[in-house]
């Protein structure tokens, strides 16, 4: 009797499709056991990832915005960014920048710009058109992205065979207009003098006389190599003193003190050089700094007295917008 129930068990226990059953419900647990960890661990990894990306990314994009603020402080006369946008990827991205301009206290789009940042930046096409011309015997035109004029500059240590005088087509613009007019001074003055030169005028920036040695002799020899009216210095190429509208001259040294500041932590060679040369001078110091022009703005009632003005070499009209 024992030995039958012995080999009955046996029998049971060899059964293979007790045994297959066994084996695929063993499997069964197994696979639910490695897709569940693996579940777990593709999310963690996910998550980890994605919140990774995401703080790499906002601080790349963070640095590439702290990065265009200054160079746009550096070449764009009173210019900031009015607004920007990112798009984020995989370890990078892009921005989307709108570059305005305060005249008068009354902020202007000059233009839109895209940077990409990051290992891995957007692919970026862009695709311009127009923008400058020049006609044989004219004063070339150069315009921002929505229109404006971009105004340029005369070094007044560089002899040129002709200057630009806008203010002289005063006239021709309505009373109810805003103009920004870019003004060259006939020769170095210091900033206590401003005042005098240009009395009963709304200053918005002062351009110092910042260049590098080899900027300058590039400037000369273009002068005296060059067209009578293909040789000046373009707005973006000069640097200068930022003023909003409630400060005075007084504020001149603190702001002055700001640009020294940005072209010495500049990640731009160019502008590191710039303070180099400036320290070099002894400009570091405000009241020594020339003063080579200036932009001042209001509408063609106020700005008649710089007509026939010994000390203003020559003008370039800006940006031109409705009062209101």
């Amino acid at each position: 009797m024992n030995d039958n129930f012995d080999e009955n068990q046996l029998d049971e226990i060899f059964d293979e499709n007790k045994l297959d059953r066994a084996i695929r419900k063993g499997k069964r647990k197994s696979t639910k056991k490695t897709i569940l960890i693996s579940l777990v661990v593709a999310t963690f990894v996910f998550v980890f990832v994605t919140v990774g990306n995401s703080a790499l990314t906002i601080n790349m994009s963070n640095k590439a915005y702290q990065w265009m603020d200054a160079y746009v402080q550096l070449t764009v006369p009173n210019g900031y960014i009015s607004k920007s946008i990112d798009t984020f990827s995989f370890l990078g991205g892009r921005s989307d920048y709108t570059i305005s301009r305060t005249v008068g206290g009354k902020p202007v789009i000059l233009e839109n710009r895209v940077q990409g940042f990051g290992f891995l930046p957007q692919l970026i096409m862009t695709r311009q058109q127009g923008g400058a011309g020049q006609v044989a015997g004219q004063w070339p035109t150069n315009y921002w992205e929505y229109g404006y004029n971009k105004m340029i500059f005369f070094h007044p240590d560089i002899t040129y065979k002709e200057y630009k005088n806008d203010l002289v087509n005063l006239s021709q613009i309505s009373n109810d207009k805003l103009i920004e007019v870019g003004v060259s001074l006939d020769r170095p003055y210091k900033i206590s003098e401003i005042s005098k030169i240009l009395p009963d005028v709304n200053i918005s920036w002062y351009w110092v006389d910042a260049f590098r040695k080899e900027d300058l002799e590039r400037y000369e020899k273009e002068a005296v190599e060059y067209d009578a009216k293909a040789t000046y210095i373009n707005e973006f190429n000069v640097l200068g003193v930022n003023m909003r509208p409630s400060q005075g001259v007084d504020s001149f040294a603190t702001n002055y003190k700001s640009l020294l500041y940005s072209l010495k932590t500049s990640q731009d060679p160019k502008f590191s050089e710039i303070f180099s040369e400036l320290n070099a001078e002894g400009y570091t110091d405000s009241s020594k700094v020339p003063i080579l022009g200036a932009i001042v703005y209001g509408t063609k009632d106020q700005l008649k007295s710089l007509l026939g003005n010994p000390h203003i070499k020559a003008s370039s009209f800006g940006v031109i917008v409705d009062k209101y």
